[in-house]
């Protein structure tokens, strides 16, 4: 039998996360794999039961939403989606990032009309805030009165990195991300195109999920 997915290092700085974090509007969507820790299965099968109609082993692969319960002090399933295929992630030589994956995961719950994704290391700083309004009359404007007249479907922005300021190191990587980031993505634009590098931009939602 294989070991199971990730570390328990990181499952238990996740856990103490939502646990400080768990009266904000704070969720964790994970992958529910065959090689999923057995805890982890045994918590969204137990949510299925409740719900009734599941039969067990009737699905292998899932994307499940959690927020953390501040009464039994332990993660609480919200919603399971199963899935037949498992994440399309490169593997070996056509290793990828997991942001686009984590992304894709992610979206599967994503309610409203516009989504905007950011990193850790941006920090959710008052400016963020700020812009939303101006952002939303982007793509929708006033003087329109459906979702038909969307003036776009993506919008791109540069991003802040907090990280920037904190020593050398810091300083490189903001460098490097604002060359790719900033630079490399203005100069795409001028040719209508924008890479999708995932945050801080801001996409149509429906059109987004059917991607």
């Amino acid at each position: 039998q294989k070991s199971p997915d990730g570390s328990w290092e990181n499952d238990e700085a996740v856990r103490l996360l939502l646990m400080r974090y768990g009266t904000e509007s704070l969720v964790l969507v994970f992958d529910l794999t065959p090689n999923s820790n057995d805890n982890v299965w045994q918590l969204v099968e137990a949510f299925l039961q409740r719900k009734g109609g599941y039969e067990k082993g009737c699905f292998k692969y899932a994307s499940v939403k959690c927020k953390w319960d501040p009464v039994v002090r332990d993660l609480q399933v919200l919603e399971v989606m199963p899935r037949r295929f498992p994440l399309r992630l490169g593997k070996g030589d056509f290793k990828t990032q997991g942001k686009a994956g984590n992304q894709l995961n992610a979206l599967r719950f994503a309610s409203g009309h516009y989504v905007q994704a950011l990193d850790c290391n941006m920090g959710c700083f008052i400016g963020e805030g700020f812009k939303v309004p101006y952002v939303l009359r982007v793509f929708m404007p006033l003087d329109k009165s459906d979702r038909v007249a969307t003036r776009c479907r993506y919008l791109g922005f540069r991003e802040h990195i907090f990280t920037g300021r904190e020593g050398t190191v810091g300083k490189c990587h903001a460098a490097a991300e604002w060359t790719f980031g900033t630079i490399y993505q203005r100069f795409l634009s001028g040719m209508g195109a924008r890479m999708h590098y995932g945050h801080p931009d801001f996409v149509d939602g429906f059109w987004v999920r059917n991607r």
